[in-house]
């Protein structure tokens, strides 16, 4: 410690079952003094998980590892790790469940969506119309979710999906989907907002996600074009050290434009239009 006391532990100590020094700023410096093993926990997950757990205790207690397996993989997609835990308790009781069979169409390419779904247990196929045919783009496991865009976008559905297997989904009505999900992860900001972010970030991205020929008509100053169509092949490849904010003048397209970054891990704002 900064006195220079040293106490030494090893992995039988009591003191072990507990993270060392769980506290900022660390009041201590830590050296092995022979090989080990070390288990580091991101703490902002590890809260997370906890919360989920407490929250859905009812649910857990009466299900299989199946329930177990979608909540972990639900843990650990960007998009639900940012869920406030205020609203993990009103996430569990809004899901809602159905059981599924083998063949079953849960969406389809085209028509209008009004519901978000996770895979709790069993396997889906995802596929899309193109010039060659219908395609397989994706298969889905538990704690997969789909059906967003089509609510965040205010659109159709953009592919189908297919059960590969019996199972069950976990459902949200969309006005829950809205409230419980897409308000709290997506981070709008104001133009005062934008105008301080400018000044203290020089990795600020401003990202105009409408068609080319409609960001040549007019755009915003200093602002880049990534059409929505492409945006989600590129989110990879995109620079995670910035930060990405997406002007407000494409409507719904925007907005799905934002979550995708989200989706993706990236920081991503949204761009409130004065009107709003």
């Amino acid at each position: 410690d900064e006195d220079f006391n040293i106490t030494s532990f090893s992995a039988d100590d009591p003191e072990c079952r507990r993270a060392l020094d769980n506290r900022p700023p660390h009041r201590f410096s830590s050296i092995t003094t022979s090989d080990c093993e070390i288990l580091k926990v991101d703490k902002n997950r590890l809260d997370l998980a906890i919360t989920w757990e407490q929250a859905g205790d009812y649910r857990v207690e009466e299900s299989d590892d199946n329930d177990v397996d979608w909540m972990s993989a639900l843990l650990e997609s960007d998009v639900f790790a940012k869920v406030p835990p205020a609203n993990i308790q009103r996430l569990f009781t809004a899901f809602k469940n159905e059981e599924r069979a083998l063949g079953d169409v849960v969406v389809a390419e085209g028509d209008p969506g009004n519901l978000f779904y996770v895979i709790e247990h069993g396997s889906a196929l995802v596929s899309k119309r193109s010039e060659n045919g219908v395609e397989q783009v994706a298969r889905l496991g538990p704690g997969q979710f789909f059906g967003e865009e089509a609510l965040i976008g205010e659109t159709t559905r953009n592919a189908t999906v297919t059960m590969e297997t019996d199972g069950a989904l976990m459902y949200l009505e969309k006005d829950e989907f809205k409230s419980l999900l897409e308000q709290p992860v997506m981070n709008r900001i104001t133009e005062q907002d934008l105008d301080a972010m400018q000044a203290d970030s020089t990795a600020l991205v401003l990202l105009d996600v409408r068609l080319s020929g409609e960001f040549k008509h007019f755009h915003r100053e200093n602002s880049i074009n990534i059409p929505l169509n492409k945006l989600r092949q590129r989110c990879d490849n995109l620079d995670r050290s910035a930060c990405y904010v997406v002007v407000d003048n494409a409507g719904p397209r925007a907005e799905l434009g934002a979550y995708l970054l989200v989706k993706a891990g990236l920081q991503a704002y949204l761009l409130k239009s004065d009107s709003e």
